[in-house]
């Protein structure tokens, strides 16, 4: 293995990953030899502890550039694979870095391009722009994507794509925080961090986002609701860390997108809309007790919510936006993870809301829909008293 200084580090976190690593690495290596056949590049496996055969398929993948798998260090969670990464990248001076997920099917060579060049050329975060379905990004539409525009003022459609560019000015300043996240919180953290440190940051088009893991979302207790805490417990804290500079922001600072939308469509989504419900009015019951007080010039509302049958049920978006600041506000003052377990309750109960309020409309229409809720947010900012 070369120990001299490189050009570009791709970076790919891996899970159980077997089916999939193959065509990741496939599409990776053709990229960097089709658009950066000058550039000095390595790409680097991060494992998380996988237990099946993914080691193997990328020990046995045959590349161009050189490859190397490493077993992430730390222990379980997405960042600290992202760590792993970017600490490589930094030892051996990279210029550039580029993230993408072991699992997906639908990478294309030119996604390195998109992912990388402009980082060349002096922009420090590429953040990635999908097509995605509006019953996909659960947590980017509801939570994630409105506070990163509302409070953090940049205008990022989906702050948590999971694929990323990152200068070698970034990736310091990233590895020397003190909020660096060990799990999934880990994409939320690079795009704040980045608008926060005033960085320049773009969008890349990448088309439709087609991976493994969004199979899992057919039961949210497996992927969802432990993603929605590490997320927003993140977010929250950034908030927090944050508070100075968000008292600056007054207007959403547009980013620039590169590339062209393509004239595709993602594919459908089915939502089971009895079992949702079901959820929300059991771990309702079970969750909004002595740690929903921060709550309790809503609960009346809320709890006429949750009784309703789900051929009435209806979710104002007005109260969910007040019950998220009000959220925010109680973590700020204690960041007792109980609050996380109120706000996730009520989240489930927004989201079978929005796919109710949404379930007619084209994808066009669900995503006008969709970016008109930060209006609302921005509305109520006032509600927060924290910042």
């Amino acid at each position: 293995m070369s120990t001299g200084s490189l050009d570009i580090v791709v970076g790919v976190c891996t899970r159980n990953c077997a089916d999939t690593v193959a065509g990741v690495l496939g599409a990776v290596d053709r990229g960097l030899m089709q658009f950066f056949p000058s550039k000095q590049s390595i790409i680097v496996v991060s494992d998380g502890f996988s237990t099946d055969d993914t080691e193997a398929k990328v020990l046995a993948a045959e590349t161009a550039v050189e490859v190397i798998f490493t077993a992430q260090a730390g222990g379980p969670g997405k960042g600290n694979g992202v760590r792993t990464i970017l600490e490589i990248a930094r030892d051996r001076g990279a210029s550039a870095v580029a993230l993408v997920d072991g699992d997906l099917t639908s990478i294309g060579s030119d996604w390195v391009h998109k992912l990388v060049n402009p980082i060349l050329e002096g922009i420090d975060l590429v953040v990635p722009y999908y097509l995605r379905h509006h019953y996909d990004g659960v947590i980017t539409n509801q939570i994630a994507y409105p506070l990163t525009n509302v409070l953090f003022g940049v205008g990022v459609r989906q702050p948590i794509g999971g694929e990323y560019g990152i200068s070698a000015r970034l990736l310091q300043r990233l590895l020397q925080h003190e909020l660096f996240p060990e799990k999934f919180g880990i994409d939320i953290f690079i795009t704040l961090v980045a608008t926060s440190e005033q960085m320049e940051i773009a969008e890349a088009v990448l088309g439709v986002k087609e991976h493994e893991s969004t199979k899992q979302y057919a039961d949210p207790d497996i992927l969802l609701v432990p993603m929605f805490y590490q997320v927003v417990g993140t977010l929250f804290r950034l908030i927090n860390h944050y508070h100075d500079y968000i008292k600056t922001v007054h207007e959403v600072r547009p980013v620039e997108r590169l590339g062209q939308i393509p004239d595709k469509r993602p594919g459908a989504i089915t939502v089971d809309q009895e079992d949702l419900h079901r959820r929300f009015k059991e771990k309702y019951g079970e969750l909004m007790g002595e740690h929903a007080t921060f709550l309790d010039d809503l609960r009346e509302d809320l709890d006429h919510i949750a009784a309703r049958e789900l051929d009435s049920y209806s979710f104002p978006l007005l109260l969910w936006v007040k019950s998220v600041y009000l959220a925010i506000d109680a973590f700020s003052v204690s960041e007792n993870p109980k609050i996380l377990d109120v706000l996730r309750v009520l989240w489930q109960g927004r989201f079978l809301s929005l796919v109710r309020e949404t379930e007619t409309m084209s994808d066009e229409e669900a995503e006008t829909f969709i970016r008109g809720q930060l209006a609302v947010f921005d509305e109520q900012r006032s509600v927060l008293d924290s910042l």
